[in-house]
This record gives structure tokens, C-alpha cells and sequence, in this order.
């Protein structure tokens, strides 16, 4: 886990009041190529690296951005408060993607990474990847660390699929909710707009007959039922999108990775409401293309 510490520029160095809070991980070398998150720029951490003399520091993309705005951050220098309570220089040696170490659905505070070698503790955070199943390796995980130093405590051991779960817990079951009323929503849309059109064209099948006797072609009408249907779709599509806007902002806190105004979600769901349409107005449609004209006259 991320723990918290202090740092600064330039104008802090003799004003702990110009410092400013950011969390840090003690890594070893080799973390960054074991989860697959190499450098944005400049590069990992080498055994060279693992001493207390080397004051080296890793720092994510939102510290970068925040540190150095507009420029490149390797080779700067940041102010930091991490072993001795005086602030020390460190060189900046690389820059990698912002970690959600504690939520997904929050970004958290920018992050930098030292050493185990310049801390003198050992890594609070172990990553190890497989070549099969983790849960195979977990006594041998376990074993190793124990010889590793007797003063090391594992507080958890667990695969990153676990973790992830973990975290998603707290959404899950929501957006599973949410997912089933929107279906039902779907449904009950699709059955709804069936009804309407059933029973419009009951309603104008005399109307219908007559164009007909005047040699409107089915397909003619086949074509105007299906229009009405997506006429009334685009109006609901309209109003759900306005309202959709508004009422996505409470939805905010679940969304991880995706705005709440995401144009492809908002396309994909009126391309599969016109769908919808589209099939719920079909049976109709085609009832009103085969009717005979003599008859449907006939009709009140």
C-alpha cells in the first residue's frame, strides 16, 4: 500500500508550508517489469539503484504534470521528506502511469517510488507474476520471505484477480441492478412501442385502405408504420439522453475508466433503442401492408 510523505520544489526548501502531501511505495528493482507498467518516460529502477546512497526517485504522470507542468520531468530534482526528517534532493530517473492503489473509482494522489535499498526497510509491496495458477505458489511465496528476514510480516497474500474483485465489490452488485432494470426498461420499451403502433394502425385502417384504393404500394405503407415507430424512438432517445446527462452525475463514483458523457455509450444505446424500434415495429408494419383495401374501407 501507498503511504504518505512530503514534497517540494525549490521555493519549500526552508518553508514546510510549500510542501505538499503525495503517497509513495518502497519497490524493488524489477516492480514495474513484473506488473507490465514500464516508464513513460526515462526508466525502471536497476540493482545500481537498490543503495542508500542512491537518491532516486520515480515519480507518476499526475506528479510529473503537477511538479514539472509542460515540461520533461527526468533529470529534475524534487525536495522530499521520506527517511530522515530533513528534506533531501532526489533525481527524478523515470515517470509511469498514476497506480489506483486504493479505489477505482478514485484517481487518489500523485505517487513516487524509492528503493527498499535507500529506505533500509524492505518493500511494502511484493508483486510476483506466475507462470500457472498464484494460488500454487503461496507457501512457497511465504517460505522464501521468511528466510528472506525474520522481522517480515505478510499482512495479505492474495492474487491481483482477487484484488480486483475486492475493489469492484462495492459497485457490483449496483451496476448489476442497474444492468437488470435497464433490460427490463428495454423490454418494456420494445412492448410499449408494439402496442402504440397496433394500435394506430387499428385505428387508421380505414385510412390505410384509402391510400391503398388510390394505389399507395405496400411497401409504402409498410414503410410509413416503421417511420411513425422511429419517429416516436428518436423523440424518446432525445429525452433520454437530455435526462441521462443529468442524472449520470451520481453515477459518477462508479464509473472507472469511462466519463459519464461518453459519446460511444450514448451512440451504442440510440443505435440498440432503434433496433428496438425497429423490431417492435415490424408486426405492425407488415398487418398494415397486407390489409385489403375493400375491406379495411369497410371498417369504421
Amino acid at each position: 500500500m501507498f503511504a504518505p510523505v512530503r514534497w517540494g520544489l525549490e521555493p519549500a526548501l526552508g518553508d514546510p508550508s510549500k510542501y505538499q502531501a503525495a503517497d509513495f511505495q518502497i519497490v524493488l528493482p524489477g516492480y514495474f517489469e513484473t506488473m507490465r507498467a514500464p516508464p513513460l518516460a526515462g526508466r525502471a529502477f536497476t540493482e545500481s539503484d537498490n543503495r542508500p546512497d542512491r537518491l532516486v526517485v520515480i515519480i507518476d504522470q499526475m506528479l510529473a504534470a503537477k511538479a514539472f507542468p509542460g515540461e520533461s520531468a527526468i533529470g529534475k530534482r524534487l525536495l522530499t521528506r521520506i527517511v530522515t526528517p530533513q528534506p533531501v534532493w532526489m533525481a527524478v530517473i523515470g515517470v509511469v502511469a498514476h497506480q489506483r492503489e486504493t479505489s477505482l473509482q478514485q484517481a487518489g494522489r500523485e505517487q513516487l517510488f524509492v528503493t527498499d535499498g535507500y529506505t533500509g526497510n524492505f518493500a511494502n509491496n511484493w508483486v510476483l507474476r506466475t507462470a500457472g495458477a498464484p494460488g500454487g505458489y503461496a507457501q512457497r511465496v511465504r517460505a522464501a520471505i521468511a528466510a528472506a528476514g525474520s522481522n517480515i510480516a505478510i499482512s495479505d497474500l492474495q492474487p491481483m484477480d482477487a484484488l480486483v474483485a475486492q475493489a469492484k465489490s462495492g459497485t457490483r452488485f449496483s451496476l448489476l441492478l442497474i444492468g437488470v432494470l435497464a433490460a427490463m426498461a428495454s423490454i418494456l420499451a420494445g412492448v410499449g412501442l408494439y402496442g402504440v403502433l397496433a394500435t394506430l394502425v387499428r385505428q387508421r385502417t380505414a385510412e390505410i385502405g384509402l391510400r391503398m384504393a388510390f394505389g399507395a404500394a405496400p411497401r409504402s405503407i409498410f414503410s410509413l408504420v416503421i417511420g411513425q415507430g422511429l419517429r416516436i424512438t428518436i423523440a424518446g432517445v432525445v429525452l433520454g439522453v437530455a435526462a441521462a446527462l443529468v442524472l449520470t452525475r451520481a453515477m459518477t463514483s462508479m464509473l472507472v475508466g469511462v466519463e459519464r458523457t461518453d459519446a460511444v455509450t450514448y451512440a451504442g444505446v440510440a443505435i440498440l433503442f432503434a433496433a428496438i424500434a425497429t423490431v417492435s415495429s415490424w408486426a405492425p408494419a407488415y398487418r398494415a401492408a397486407g390489409l385489403d383495401p375493400t375491406a379495411a374501407l369497410r371498417e369504421d
